[in-house]
């Protein structure tokens, strides 16, 4: 703490919600907790939601992805066979996950904007 306040950094009266250490603002107006970096700073239950909703989705998304990646690969490394067909089709069912997520976030981004 001594080491953000040499810095330039200003103590704020909140605190961070997993340690309860007093945050600090940097020059660059990042708000962070001297034990577990940045934190954002809600005012209402809507953006507890909207910020627990988005990291949900960022997580689901990178699943998916590596999940897109695996049988990619595995279409790559194996002959033409009746199996393909299955892996397509699995590939198929996660391209579909992956865009429904993505709309969400969108869906979420403009929905966060009309807020403010």
């Amino acid at each position: 703490m001594s080491e953000l306040l040499r810095a330039g950094a200003v103590m704020l009266s909140e605190s961070c919600p997993i340690c309860s250490l007093p945050l600090f603002k940097l020059k660059s107006g990042e708000v962070i907790c001297p034990t577990h970096g940045r934190v954002q700073i809600v005012k209402s239950d809507e953006e507890i939601l909207s910020i627990t909703t988005t990291a949900s989705l960022d997580e689901l998304e990178r699943v998916t992805v590596s999940a897109i990646n695996k049988l990619r690969k595995e279409l790559e490394d194996s002959d033409v066979s009746e199996n393909d067909i299955d892996v397509v089709k699995e590939l198929s069912a996660w391209l579909e996950i992956l865009e429904r997520i993505r709309r969400l976030k969108i869906i979420i981004r403009h929905s966060d904007k009309a807020q403010r």
